[in-house]
């Protein structure tokens, strides 16, 4: 390899520029796909690590119906992977014949005991909670779970022992480590647990907390337990200072035996399922509640932006290939009196393709590590100026790199780039010896074998890459038939824009060609000379030209998706926002009074609060009809207002029940103050009622305030925040809307100062701008493609004046002078920039409607397709700009040629 090395390493440092911008292509786009995929893993491993609930599972539910709940049912429900019924309280723990425990306050927890209907007598001999000479023993929480299923949770983890054995002839028992240290207890000892002696319990009687007397005097029987694991401080071993105990379900059924327990359940969400259709599938049979760390980044829209960004990473990533491959290829066509001369020196078409393939070797190697370096800082500073995979300004905690990951995406795109080496090879294996040292086209006479290789590469960078990045980088989500037909649509833009330039590049550099003709009149030599070098090279134009084209439609087709969100974000205001002010800080005043005395008001028809809100499992709050009728559903149907209060009913928004396919007369099951799950019909789909800017969500449900007194015990009879709502019909803006309120409130508040307003323009014009900045995103990765493109044009510009060094020597020799020669190339990339801006807007206007509808689908939205407007002509003219920018330093080099020397080259 001694030979091969040096010739490749004076290659590469005697051609500086051609050295540095090919190893750009490869870095640019390694990078890129790099910062995507570390920023992704960045953003969810920073949002969900504070926000999850380390001892408790993905999903807790509560069956609506007792009688039919089981394990075994739950598992059969799609989007569940693992299942278990458990339940959790309190125990008094007795060391048996341990030492007494050292003096310390009790622990105990806030929640009291659970609810339901079952018991059991449990195993093992009874024994009397409190023994003689012991004291008062110490409370530890318990947790019952059904042993065969408790591994599947990895809630828990062992210092010591082993799990609790489902055929167990004795009451085993797994402790936290805090019961280890107070009490010294180990491996193989007996203890003694029983339920606390239970204490009047609340319930919600009629909208009203009341104590439930116990009854007969409770003496709570002692059960004995072998300990069979020690638990580590992780997860629920953490619960409680690690002050608890792990028992089978069955006999934490014996220990409560005459204690109702309400079937509750412990699930694992399988993440190749929605999120969504989980929803949906638990909806109508149970309550639940999700770990707050399993929902970052899995809502629908969620999933769809992030999706989008992973798909830009993608087409960066085989942009980057796509540039370099023919960076490799053409410039083979430069070096081919190299060739010959080490041909006429005795040098083997083995050792010739070595100097090709180490050079290969090393261009795409440190393409490859620099891209990464580049790509992990490109992450690096997103997440610290509060730029996510979710939007922008989410800061978040920590900078995690799943370097697993970052290493394959480096190695693919180091094996493709190098598969662009395998061109040269191939053509150097049909060189001519006689024809090389003549500096005859001898590399390229072999047109069909060449068209061959580029179609297998077209294939290669369209097909296999796209594959081999979804195999490491797992879509978000499920891959339903939808999903699969956006990533079908994905492929097929790449393979069009690929094959474009592959198969077609006579038709492309003929347009070029023709563009250029009327201009010929004005600039006659700098004219002729660009046609002949363009229809000389069609390969290279036709990659310059896609290369822009395919940034340009991708530039034309997010403008248009998010003209069409914008365009959702207003049709959402006109129901949920305009007409509407909302007020915070409010002195305390009775709900009633205070809506009674503001609709006296001109214009005013209703007045929401929000004061009584709960999560069940999705955010719902109480409302009073009597000041709903005057606008939404209710004003279409004042049936409906009258079966809000009467009836267990609920008002959901527009995108709850599109992304839970809920519908008018189901049933939204939800969990009441005493653990019962009640079901609400859903009477009516709306935004007009409820949506609240703090918190600001869209999903969301509004029940009666009376349904929330009675079953939840929430009361809102006092509020200090509200929304008015003004009837749109009349004359009055924002202002005059603002102005009739302050005057009202004034009017019932007269020494309020600390009130807060907030118009419906406002939080419309909010949203609006918060599209915006979050799709910046996409710009930024748009920019790099942009970066990448013009790698493409200025490597083929720069390879051609190598190329035509002679041609050029001579021009100059004949008397052309600098401008003549420079004023040619910067031609030849304006008409290469209008090709490929104008091929991209065609590109994208066609695109645009299939984006808004995969993300119609993926995200769940309403949406209609919309242009990017004046966002065209921006995209046109920057891939113009773009070109002719690239071709600065390819012209500066032409410049500096020596006319003499140039004639002598070849």
């Amino acid at each position: 390899m001694g030979l091969s090395l040096t010739i490749a390493r004076r290659s590469l440092f005697q051609r500086p520029g051609r050295t540095l911008f090919s190893i750009l292509g490869v870095a640019l786009g390694v990078a890129t796909v790099v910062g995507v995929v570390t920023l992704d893993h960045a953003t969810i491993e920073g949002y969900a690590r504070p926000r999850e609930a380390k001892d408790r599972p993905d999903i807790e539910l509560t069956a609506a119906n007792a009688d039919g709940a089981s394990t075994e049912a739950l598992t059969s429900f799609q989007g569940i992977s693992a299942a278990s019924k458990f339940f959790q309280n309190e125990v008094v723990v007795d060391p048996g014949d341990k030492a007494a425990p050292a003096e310390r306050p009790e622990w105990s927890p806030e929640s009291s005991p659970e609810s339901s209907p079952e018991s059991n007598p449990g195993k093992g001999r009874g024994k009397p909670s409190a023994r003689e000479g012991r004291g008062a023993n110490p409370r530890a929480q318990l947790l019952a779970i059904e042993a065969r299923y408790a591994p599947s949770f990895g809630q828990f983890g062992l210092a010591a022992g082993v799990d609790l054995s489902t055929d167990a002839t004795e009451n085993e028992a797994l402790i936290g480590p805090y019961l280890v240290e107070t009490f010294g207890l180990d491996i193989g000892d007996e203890i003694f647990l029983s339920r606390p002696a239970r204490a009047a319990r609340q319930r919600c009687e009629d909208g009203v907390l009341r104590a439930v007397p116990t009854g007969e005097v409770d003496r709570p029987q002692a059960l004995p337990f072998r300990v069979v694991g020690i638990l580590t401080r992780e997860g629920t071993g953490r619960a409680a200072g690690g002050n608890v105990v792990v028992v089978d379900y069955e006999a934490g059924r014996g220990l409560y035996r005459g204690v109702q327990i309400q079937p509750r359940f412990w699930a694992v969400k399988d993440p190749t399922v929605d999120l969504e259709r989980l929803q949906r599938t638990l909806g109508a049979t149970y309550s639940y509640a999700l770990n707050r760390g399993i929902v970052v980044g899995q809502a629908a829209d969620e999933r769809a932006f992030r999706t989008g960004v992973r798909m830009l990473g993608l087409l960066a990533l085989v942009l980057g290939l796509y540039v370099i491959f023919h960076t490799l290829s053409m410039s083979l066509t430069e070096r081919v009196l190299e060739v010959g001369t080490l041909h006429a020196l005795g040098a083997t078409r083995r050792q010739i393709g070595r100097v090709f393939f180490t050079e290969a070797v090393i261009l795409a190697g440190v393409g490859a590590l620099v891209g990464v370096l580049f790509g992990v800082l490109l992450a690096f500073i997103a997440v610290k100026f509060g730029i996510t995979t979710l939007g922008v300004g989410k800061y978040v905690q920590g900078f995690v790199v799943p370097w697993g990951t970052v290493a394959s995406l480096a190695l693919v795109g180091f094996l493709v780039a190098l598969v662009g080496s395998v061109y040269p090879l191939v053509a150097i294996g049909s060189a001519n010896t006689l024809s090389a040292l003549r500096g005859d086209d001898a590399l390229r006479q072999n047109k069909k074998a060449a068209r061959r290789f580029h179609l297998v590469y077209a294939v290669l960078l369209a097909v296999l890459v796209p594959g081999l990045y979804l195999v490491l980088v797992p879509v978000v989500g499920e891959m339903t038939g939808e999903f699969a037909s956006v990533l079908l649509g994905v492929v097929g833009l790449l393979t069009l824009v690929v094959l474009l330039s592959l198969m077609l590049p006579v038709a492309l550099s003929a347009l070029c060609a023709a563009i250029v003709k009327p201009l010929t009149s004005w600039y006659p030599l700098a004219g002729r000379l660009a046609t002949r070098a363009m229809q000389d090279a069609p390969a290279r134009v036709g990659v310059s030209a896609c290369a822009l084209g395919l940034v340009t439609a991708g530039f034309v087709g997010l403008h248009g998706m998010t003209a069409s969100l914008s365009g959702e974000v207003s049709t959402w205001a006109e129901e949920a926002v305009d007409d509407k002010v909302w007020v915070r800080n409010l002195p305390p005043s009775n709900y009633a009074e205070l809506s009674a005395r503001l609709q006296d008001f001109p214009g005013i028809i209703g007045v929401e609060k929000a004061s009584a809100r709960q999560f069940a499992p999705f955010l719902v709050m109480g409302m009073s009809a009597s000041t709903m009728g005057g606008y939404g559903a209710f004003l279409e149907s004042p049936a409906l207002a009258e079966r809000f209060t009467t009836e267990r009913t609920v008002v959901l928004s527009r995108r709850l029940a599109r992304d839970l396919n809920y519908e008018v007369g189901e049933a939204v099951q939800m969990k009441s103050r005493n653990g019962e799950v009640l079901g609400f019909e859903v009477i009516a789909i709306s935004d007009a009622y409820g949506f609240w800017p703090s918190p600001d969500e869209r999903m969301y449900g509004v029940i009666s305030d009376v349904w929330m007194r009675k079953d939840f015990c929430l009361s809102s009879d006092v509020v200090t925040e509200i929304s008015v709502r003004f009837d749109g019909t009349d004359s009055m803006d924002d202002a005059g809307h603002l102005g009739v309120l302050k005057a009202a409130l004034r009017d019932v508040h007269p020494e309020a100062d600390e009130v807060r307003f907030r118009v419906g323009t406002e939080i419309r014009d909010y949203a609006l701008k918060d599209i915006g900045r979050d799709f910046f995103v996409f710009d930024l990765l748009l920019v790099l493609m942009a970066g990448l493109a013009s790698l493409g044009v200025l490597n083929g510009q720069l390879l051609a004046t190598l190329e035509r060094a002679r041609e050029l020597g001579v021009l100059k020799a004949l008397g052309a002078d600098r401008g003549q020669v420079g004023g040619a190339m910067l031609l030849e990339a304006v008409v290469v920039g209008v090709t490929g801006g104008g091929l991209g807007i065609l590109l994208g206007l066609a695109a645009t409607p299939f984006v808004v509808d995969a993300l119609d689908t993926i995200a769940g939205l309403s949406l209609k397709t919309a242009s990017a407007g004046w966002w065209i002509p921006i995209a046109f003219f920057g891939a113009v700009a773009v070109s002719a920018i690239a071709s600065l330093y390819p012209i500066k080099r032409a410049r500096e040629f020596d006319a003499v020397r140039a004639v002598r080259t070849r």
